[in-house]
This record gives structure tokens, C-alpha cells and sequence, in this order.
């Protein structure tokens, strides 16, 4: 369990035993199907074995819908409309706050608990919509956009780096995705999974102490003479990364599997999830540099 926008639905996680290609009809334990006996190899299903309906070229999941499978080009389409409109939000409160501090901060706080409010509505909901995945993507770029202008304001350049670095951790991991240099596994998972929950579990703590002490704060103490709060930001952005890597399988997975074409949505939602918390973490990184260079 990675990203949970992906992982509550069967057509981004259900797979054949041992990785072995998804074919429609196919179900565990029919005749023909590979075990351990056969050392694994790819078995010849005899037609009997699934339903007639079920030969390759038709896609279950879609028909079961009422529509037609999802392709990479669905998932491409749909997150260009929805990083799109997070670029319209992002771009609107950049504007605001430069000229009205004041009220980017309020647009920064009013977008985050929105977005926040529609995240989690869009992540537990069976089934994509995608007004709600275009809103969620408007006020978080609202909360985005306003952040990003504070930043720039006081480290200027930062904005552009983190953006910059986003993008390339996004096509590097892509890459090793792609040629299997980096693979989603169980193990994978287990340590994203872990690892995130572990950096829940720091952040809540942490905010919990600094409510009943003002004056202890974990993000004060050091690690190897480093800033612990650096570590965690760095320790959060190889987390994001490899969650990367979960998406695009998940992503891949889904078309594998024949999922419906409203299915994109989902996709770029939940990749959208991802990138966005990659960005903030490189945002942070970033001005810890500039402002530790501009003491000096």
C-alpha cells in the first residue's frame, strides 16, 4: 500500500500469479494455469478454460462500465487538463499575494483546506469525478501559488529550482521505471509505505510538542550536524520519488488490466498528489540553501 489514491481500486493492483501478463478470463487455479510445478512457464490455456467473450481484444472491466478501455494517451490528456487548471489557480494567487501579502496567506490557508477536503473526497470515492479532481487541482494551486511567492520573495530563485527539480526527478524516475532499472515490488512498497507513515508519525509529533512546548521544536535539533528537519526533507523527497515509481506501475496496471477510460482521471489525480507534495519538499530544500548562503 503506497498511494492511496491507487491502491483502493482493484484494476490498478489486480495481477496474475507472479507477475505473469493479465489475460481476460483468466482465473487462479483453471486448467492450464502455471504453479510450481511447471517451474513457473507460461502455460497454453485451452479454449474452454475462460469464457469465449474473454479472448484477447476484449477488456472486461471496461465492458463491465459500459465503455471503452483507458489508454496512455486518456492518462496524458487528462493530467494535462488537471496540472492546467492547478497552473490557472497557482498562477492566480501568485499575482494576489505579490501584491497583497495578506490575503495570499489567506488564499494560501483557505486553498490548502479545501484541496485538503476534496483530496480525501476524491480518493475515497469508487469511482472518479472529474469536477472534483479539477477542483482539487484549482485550490491546490492556490495554496501552491501563494506559498511559492512567499518563497520567492524572501529566497529569490528558489521557485524556479524546485520546479526545475521536480520535473527532472519525475522523468528520471520514468526512466528507470521504464527500463526496469528501478521495479515496483512488495518490498518497495513496504518501505514507502513504512517510510511515509513514519514521516506522519514525526510530523504529528512534532506539531503536538510544539503546542505544549512553543520552545521545543524537533526541527531545531541536528542530525550529524545537519538540520533535522533537512534530513526529513530529504529523506521525504527519496520517499516521493520511489512513490513515483508505484504510481506508473499502477498507472500501467490499470491500462494492462482494461480499466474504463474515466479511469484517467484517477491517474492524474493521483499522480498529481505526488508531484505536488515532490515540489513543496524541493521548495523547502531550496531556501534552507538560500538562506543559509545568505548568512554566510
Amino acid at each position: 500500500m503506497t498511494n492511496p489514491v491507487f491502491t483502493r481500486n482493484k484494476v490498478f493492483t489486480e495481477r496474475t500469479p507472479a507477475g505473469y501478463p493479465g489475460m481476460p478470463g483468466y482465473q487462479v487455479g483453471q486448467p492450464g494455469a502455471p504453479s510450481a510445478s511447471t517451474g513457473g512457464s507460461r502455460a497454453t490455456y485451452p479454449p474452454s478454460a475462460y469464457p469465449q467473450e474473454a479472448f484477447p481484444g476484449t477488456q472486461p472491466e471496461a465492458a463491465a462500465a459500459g465503455t471503452r478501455p483507458v489508454t496512455l494517451d486518456d492518462v496524458l490528456i487528462k493530467s494535462v487538463f488537471t496540472f492546467g487548471t492547478l497552473l490557472v489557480g497557482g498562477a492566480l494567487a501568485w499575482f494576489v499575494t505579490a501584491t497583497n501579502p495578506g490575503l495570499g496567506a489567506t488564499l494560501s490557508l483557505g486553498g490548502m483546506v479545501i484541496a485538503l477536503v476534496l483530496g480525501m473526497i476524491n480518493a475515497f470515492k469508487s469511482r472518479p469525478s472529474p469536477a472534483l479532481i479539477l477542483g482539487y487541482a484549482f485550490f491546490e494551486g492556490l495554496m501552491l501559488g501563494a506559498v511559492s511567492q512567499l518563497f520567492s520573495a524572501a529566497y529569490g530563485g528558489v521557485v524556479p529550482k524546485a520546479i526545475g527539480a521536480t520535473i527532472v526527478t519525475a522523468l528520471v524516475m520514468f526512466a528507470l521505471f521504464k527500463t526496469n532499472i528501478v521495479r515496483n515490488s512488495p518490498t518497495l512498497m513496504r518501505v514507502v509505505f513504512i517510510g511515509i507513515g513514519s514521516l506522519f508519525v514525526f510530523y504529528l509529533v512534532n506539531f503536538v510538542v510544539s503546542l505544549i512546548f512553543p520552545a521545543a521544536n524537533f526541527y531545531n535539533a541536528t542530525l550529524f550536524g545537519f538540520p533535522l528537519w533537512m534530513v526529513v526533507s530529504l529523506v521525504a523527497i527519496a520517499l516521493a520519488a520511489l512513490s513515483l515509481v508505484t504510481d506508473f506501475d499502477y498507472i500501467f496496471q490499470a491500462v494492462e488490466n482494461g480499466a474504463p477510460a474515466e479511469t484517467a482521471w484517477t491517474c492524474a489525480f493521483g499522480l498529481m498528489v505526488t508531484l505536488v507534495w515532490l515540489y513543496i519538499e524541493f521548495l523547502r530544500i531550496f531556501a534552507y540553501i538560500a538562506s543559509t548562503a545568505s548568512d554566510n
